[in-house]
């Protein structure tokens, strides 16, 4: 978000009305075909409203798929051991992307990013990139631990951990259970020990 100048506090009821209403257009008309004052009407508030909030409609997009997966924001490693971690990374990953507003909006990017690659992107590093950074910093420790074999492309293997759960959302299958999750990082990890 913008910037705040000092003056009376922002009614945060208007600020999820908005982003609220900024998913449900992504949803329904993706990037190419939502606008800041069809935001400002499916939202009930005035156009500038919105504007002194998000300065664009890029903005404002991000910052709503950000407040939908907020609840699976990475984290750092907790101490525990790093199969632990990479679980319970995978399990927020899940509960995430299980959220279905959250998996209807991935899909339609997904579907948008042919128009607007560059957007798509920039949106990518923003909301994406952090769980990326996260999980690799867990897969480099598992190395570190003996868990992983040195040599091994973790970049694959985070691809690996977290194909189930994206290919799940995205072809409109049934959700991957917590226990398959469990299963495929066991089955990942004894294939990778030294």
């Amino acid at each position: 978000m913008s910037e705040r100048r000092p003056g009376r506090p922002r009614d945060e009821s208007i600020n999820v009305a908005i982003l609220d209403a900024t998913v449900d257009e992504m949803i329904e008309k993706g990037m190419d075909g939502m606008s800041m004052e069809g935001i400002a009407v499916r939202a009930g508030v005035a156009k500038t409203t919105v504007y002194r909030r998000w300065p664009s409609i890029e903005e404002l997009c991000i910052a709503a798929i950000g407040r939908l997966g907020s609840d699976a924001d990475p984290v750092e490693p907790t101490g525990r051991s790093a199969r632990d971690e990479l679980l319970a990374q995978l399990e927020r990953m899940r509960r995430k992307w299980t959220n279905e507003r959250y998996g209807a909006v991935m899909r339609r990017a997904a579907a948008d990013a042919t128009a607007n690659p560059d957007l798509y992107a920039r949106a990518r590093e923003r909301i994406v990139a952090p769980h990326i950074a996260a999980m690799n910093r867990t897969l480099q420790r598992a190395v570190d631990e003996g868990v992983i074999r040195p040599g091994v492309d973790l970049d694959w293997v985070r691809q690996l951990l977290t194909a189930p759960i994206l290919a799940a959302t995205m072809t409109l299958k049934s959700r991957v259970s917590r226990a398959q999750l469990e299963f495929t990082l066991d089955a990942v990890l004894n294939g990778l020990a030294p």
